[in-house]
């Protein structure tokens, strides 16, 4: 591996992040709070300065190997987090240029800011009113940019990544199938994030037209076409009491967690004409062809009605002023079924894509409620979406796997392979299946053991039910999870120790597990070279 190479793209990657930063440190001159401007400018500086080191580390050839590319794709995530942690750190004051916050540790922001990179949505803010709208500006656009991913969007727009295109991409995106909208992964990207792009527009319009305000429209927006949760109201979406804003995240928060390829192909391709209103409309078939488009729906639906079903049963539908003063065997009237349709549709999709939002504080729900969430929590969206966690398509076929299995027990010589749609699941796809299976189930039990037995949490252990949802809230890049990490409370108050053990999560959770594991062989170091002066394209096993 030629680590040169590696750090010349890391650089060119972390350069232009550092222009980026305008953004948050206009938004924060825009309101006037030029002590926290400061810091954005210094961290765009800093950022770009020691890109422009990195580019110059590498002359010559700059294809990348597949290992380089997941190298580049790894690594990345952690450099960039690192610089977009600058921002929670400092601030300006009128006696020195800046100064290092009293209320943000080296780790607090480090784990603010790789949360956002990774779409998990786990924050540390306690006191909101604290911090200045450019730094939440900041904290939804990492998000944001994380959602599709970095490299990503860096590929579209970078001429001098456009050979290496195809191995970041599909290491920033993996599947069981890669599937190309274009001959040239380039297109591909620009593409797809045009589509993220608009559909981000359409839900800044429409939040704001339903009287949330426009700043909050612009960072909810951010969040939800990321998946991602993170929200400038301290109470997430329950704090805006906008229930017609709900639906609308609703809607976009079911978009956000399934396949981006599929509503490329819908809004581009074919459409079909009613008659009877005289207008065109998308062409559903694509999603309905899409196996596992299916499989998301119908979790969604089964999941909402059986949440529903516990809401109304054990009277917990909304714990706040929702539906004030209800007894417990009331009449189910119109005001109710619309709240329980609208709680159980909301929490159930934002579990299952990641998103992490909240209309209610879910933690003071019953234990039946509860179970359906923590269970949603193993699930994840759709590959090719914005959202976490394993991904449907994976546990789809593991349960296809398995039906297999059973069938060959009891026909020893029948044949019946593994079909996705029309085409047959190759051994090699199930078997990186289940190796990705087994090191998820690995690294989530091993950190449920360390935050428990070795973690604190306000100067006492850390309970089990917390241990347990904090380390899949965070290894499925969810955000909140039950105990002290429900969805009103904040990470602020684990010990340095917890929260590094986290921040790994969620860097190798976003990063689908194995492509940061595989940096744990030492095969993958053996050869690795600094030369400068690089010609030859190295060929990995």
């Amino acid at each position: 591996m030629r680590l040169a190479v590696v750090a010349h793209t890391i650089g060119l990657i972390l350069r232009l992040f550092g222009i980026l930063l305008v953004a948050p440190l206009v938004v924060d001159l825009y309101y006037g709070n030029h002590e926290q401007a400061v810091s954005f400018a210094i961290a765009g500086v800093c950022a770009a300065i020691v890109g422009e080191l990195a580019r110059r580390l590498h002359r010559g050839e700059r294809e990348l190997s597949r290992v380089e590319g997941l190298a580049v794709v790894a690594f990345s995530w952690l450099v960039v987090s690192f610089f977009a942690a600058i921002p929670y750190l400092l601030k300006g004051t009128k006696q020195a240029p800046f100064v290092v916050r009293s209320d943000m540790s080296f780790v607090d922001g480090a784990f603010e800011s790789m949360s956002g990179l990774t779409t998990t949505g786990a924050t540390i803010f306690k006191d909101f009113s604290l911090y200045s709208e450019g730094l939440f500006f900041w904290r939804s656009m990492t998000q944001w940019l994380g959602g599709m991913g970095v490299i990503a969007l860096f590929i579209a727009i970078l001429p001098a990544l456009a050979i290496a295109g195809r191995q970041l991409f599909f290491a920033e995106a993996p599947g069981p199938d890669e599937e190309r909208l274009t001959p040239r992964i380039r297109g591909t990207a620009l593409r797809l994030w045009g589509l993220y792009v608009a559909l981000t527009g359409v839900e800044i319009t429409m939040l704001w037209w339903f009287e949330m305000p426009l700043f909050d429209a612009f960072c909810n927006a951010f969040t939800t076409m990321s998946a991602g949760g993170f929200s400038p109201n301290s109470e997430s979406i329950a704090g805006y009491g906008n229930h017609a804003a709900e639906w609308v995240l609703i809607g976009f928060i079911f978009i956000a967690g399934a396949n981006y390829l599929l509503w490329y192909q819908l809004f581009r391709g074919k459409s079909l004409s009613l008659a009877v209103f005289k207008f065109r409309i998308p062409d559903p078939r694509p999603l309905l062809r899409d196996e596992e488009f299916r499989v998301y729906v119908v979790v969604v639906l089964a999941a909402s009605l059986l949440l529903g079903g516990f809401l109304h049963q054990f009277s917990q539908a909304p714990s706040q002023a929702y539906l004030e003063g209800a007894p417990g065997d009331a009449v189910l009237n119109q005001a109710n079924i619309e709240t329980i349709a609208r709680q159980s549709i909301f929490q159930v999709l934002t579990i299952v894509t990641t998103a992490g939002f909240a209309t209610d504080d879910f933690n003071l729900w019953n234990d039946s409620s509860k179970m359906v969430l923590l269970v949603l929590m193993f699930l994840g969206g759709c590959a090719g979406s914005a959202a976490g966690g394993p991904k449907l398509i994976r546990l789809w076929l593991v349960a296809k796997f398995t039906y297999v299995e059973l069938f060959k027990v009891l026909h020893p010589h029948g044949v019946r392979p593994v079909c996705l749609g029309k085409r047959v699941v190759s051994t090699d796809v199930m078997q990186s299946i289940m190796a990705f299976f087994l090191m998820y189930l690995v690294i989530f039990s091993s950190s449920v053991v360390v935050l428990v037995g070795f973690g604190v949490y306000e100067d006492a252990k850390i309970d089990m039910m917390t241990g347990i949802t904090a380390s899949i809230a965070t290894l499925g890049n969810i955000g909140p999870g039950f105990g002290k990490v429900g969805p009103m409370e904040t990470y602020a108050e684990f010990n340095s120790f917890s929260k590094w053990v986290l921040f790994v999560n969620m860097w190798v959770g976003r990063l689908e597990v194995m492509a940061v594991l595989i940096f744990l062989q030492p095969g993958v170091w053996r050869g690795a070279h600094w030369r400068r002066f690089a010609y030859q394209t190295e060929e990995v096993a």
